[in-house]
């Protein structure tokens, strides 16, 4: 039990949840406010960083399943956020987040 740790979902949307919520007025939202970010395939995001201070639901799905991801928000007002994050991450961890871009 030592290991075992609490971890925030806070707006995280699973597939699961995403197939629930198919046909509403959610999904429509989240289709409009769609990023693509570009990772390194060895380097691993913080997704934990990127997504802190969000207000909204939103999803992260692999496009690739090594280096592409495309995250999916409630809330336009988020991804302004997430790309705030994504400049603070930057900054403070330029051999980390170089290997980053968001398209």
């Amino acid at each position: 039990m030592s290991k075992t740790k609490i971890l925030s979902n806070a707006g995280s949307l699973s597939e699961n949840d995403m197939a629930l919520l198919t046909g509403t007025d959610i999904i429509v939202q989240m289709i409009r406010n769609r990023i693509i970010i570009v990772n390194e395939p060895k380097e691993e995001v913080d997704w934990l960083d990127l997504t802190e201070n969000l207000l909204g639901l939103y999803h992260i799905r692999s496009i690739d399943g090594k280096r592409l991801y495309q995250i999916w928000f409630e809330n336009a007002s988020d991804i302004d956020m997430f790309k705030k994050n994504f400049m603070l991450a930057k900054l403070s961890d330029t051999t980390h987040s170089d290997n980053i871009e968001i398209k």
